[in-house]
């Protein structure tokens, strides 16, 4: 009986070819113990080349990496525009280099939503195959996947638990994904607290964490972590275009990545985002949507408080009985210092919604720490409250407040809080306020970019209040020293 050979369809054949030089591709590109122990940015230069990955931004995060690598970097921030290839280099390919070269490497990357956070992951494990590392056939998910040697990557969206991860490098790649988000104020307290209190908090000490992300907004993940943990974080910080005292030695408006993002498409993005996107996703610098009385750059940042000179905290209170949800009323306290030269410090604004009862004993905390740290050189000023039962209200808490040892005065001001503000607004534009350390600096310059229009404006009252007494005094004391 003659026996039949099979008949193989086309299809079939090219499918096998196709398998065949897939597996070849593999073998070729199948890493050796000494390329796996390469610097990350000679091992890209193989590993990823669709690229020209010697461009001067991927130079300087390389190098931050291999410190990571090394172990003498845990923490680093990486502030580049978008565009810029800072996900393929930073998070996708640093990745892979760290499985290779240990595939028991637990990874965690993390991004704006579980979608984005598992594309990411996809892309890690396609580059870690191609390049010889071994993946478990049980644990293969884009969610969570193993290596042979029990590596591996859990992809997480912003939010999602991650009370069980057991991690040896954190990667967390734009963490907020829109400009709605980014405007959302309980959006940005939910991604901080993620990030702070459940990525953060599990890190163990070894523990590498890479932040990389373009700015959205003055108060977003990154604007909090350089205002409030600047000291625990490496940051490299490279605008689209360069500006002063750039970190590679740039000319002003020199662009970052002539080869690919020079003069031509920067120009396009300026005038495709204008000029408040631009200054967030390309140079770093958020601003908020400017009014016509106060602009961004005006406030003068300093280093510390003023050695000498009077000093006035004024309050604007809000009298509202309980804290009402979207309610726009604030308490602010603003503490301002006339210096010698005759320039005004802002030194502190303390801002909060809480029910009278709270709020008093708020403020008179805040009266014993001003009289801890600032002795006699402080006077306070409080706005009296409408009505009689407000007076009565005002009235209570100076006697709570004097017997704190604090020097307090009333007042009930009058006219339109525009006309008061003209005074700090022509000084500021001078650049005479200076700005002294703290977490309030930028949501004070928020509310100003946006008075008289804004949503609130409690913050510039209080800062016009006290200017205004704070002028007062300093005449006063002038004059008696004179005698």
């Amino acid at each position: 009986m003659t026996q039949r050979t099979p008949t193989v369809s086309a299809k079939t054949r090219a499918a096998a070819e196709q398998l065949l030089r897939a597996r070849q591709h593999a073998a070729v590109l199948k890493p050796s113990h000494s390329a796996a122990q390469q610097p990350f940015g000679k091992w890209l230069a193989v590993a990823q080349k669709g690229l020209r990955w010697d461009a001067r931004h991927f130079v300087a995060m390389q190098q931050l990496l291999d410190d990571v690598t090394a172990g003498t970097q845990r923490r680093v921030y990486f502030q580049i525009p978008i565009r810029h290839g800072k996900t393929l280099h930073n998070t996708i390919s640093y990745a892979a280099y760290r499985l290779e070269r240990n595939p028991a490497t637990r990874i965690l990357v993390c991004s704006y939503n579980d979608r984005r956070a598992q594309k990411f992951s996809r892309e890690i494990r396609k580059l870690a195959l191609a390049r010889g590392v071994k993946i478990s056939a049980d644990r293969d998910a884009a969610t969570d996947w193993e290596t042979a040697a029990g590596g591996g990557v859990q992809a997480v969206g912003s939010g999602s638990g991650v009370a069980s991860v057991n991690a040896d490098l954190v990667l967390i790649d734009d963490p907020i994904g829109s400009r709605h988000d980014a405007e959302s104020p309980a959006k940005r307290d939910q991604v901080w607290d993620w990030i702070t209190n459940d990525l953060l908090a599990r890190c163990e000490p070894h523990t590498g964490v890479l932040f990389t992300m373009s700015r959205w907004h003055t108060d977003d993940p990154a604007g909090r972590l350089v205002d409030q943990q600047r000291d625990r974080w490496t940051i490299l910080d490279l605008p689209a275009e360069a500006e002063e005292n750039d970190p590679l030695g740039r000319e002003i408006d020199e662009p970052l990545w002539p080869q690919l993002r020079g003069a031509t498409w920067l120009q396009e993005k300026r005038e495709e985002l204008g000029s408040y996107g631009f200054a967030s996703l390309l140079q770093g610098r958020p601003r908020p949507r400017e009014g016509g009385m106060f602009k961004w750059d005006w406030w003068r940042l300093v280093d510390e408080v003023p050695r000498m000179g009077p000093m006035v905290r004024y309050w604007d209170l809000a009298g509202t009985e309980s804290k009402r949800k979207n309610s726009p009323d604030y308490t602010v306290g603003a503490l301002l210092c006339r210096m010698p030269d005759k320039r005004t410090a802002i030194v502190d604004i303390a801002r909060f919604q809480l029910s009278i009862g709270a709020r008093d004993t708020e403020i008179e905390r805040i009266a014993l720490r001003d009289r801890q740290d600032y002795g006699f050189r402080v006077r306070w000023w409080i706005e009296t409250e409408v009505g009689m039962a407000g007076r009565e209200r005002t009235q209570e808490l100076v006697r709570r407040l004097q017997n704190c040892g604090i020097s307090v005065s009333t007042e009930h001001p009058t006219g339109k809080k525009i006309h008061r503000a003209e005074p700090i607004a022509a000084k500021a534009e001078v650049g005479n306020i200076l700005l002294c350390p703290g977490a309030w600096r930028d949501p004070f310059r928020a509310e100003g970019a946006t008075f008289p229009n804004g949503k609130n404006d409690d913050q510039i009252d209080a800062v016009s209040g006290a200017d205004s007494k704070l002028v007062t005094r300093s005449t006063l004391t002038t004059q008696i020293h004179s005698y």
